[in-house]
C-alpha cells in the first residue's frame, strides 16, 4: 500500500499473523467461541533516510 505523509512517500507492508485454535471456550454476551492462538512475525523495518532541521540521518 503507498502512503504519504509529510509530502514523503512511502510503501507499508502488512504483517502475516498465524492463528491456531486452542481447545478452550469462552462466553461473550450468550455466544460461544473458541478461543485462538496468534502468533506474529517479527519483520525487518527498511532503513530510512530522514533530514531533521537540515540533519541527514538514518532510522
Amino acid at each position: 500500500m503507498q502512503l504519504s505523509f509529510r509530502g514523503q512517500s512511502y510503501e507499508t507492508s502488512t504483517p502475516v499473523v498465524e492463528a491456531t485454535e486452542t481447545d478452550e471456550t469462552g462466553t461473550a454476551l450468550g455466544k460461544q467461541s473458541a478461543k485462538k492462538q496468534f502468533s506474529l512475525r517479527h519483520r525487518q523495518q527498511p532503513t530510512t533516510e530522514l533530514i531533521y532541521r537540515g540533519v541527514r540521518y538514518r532510522r
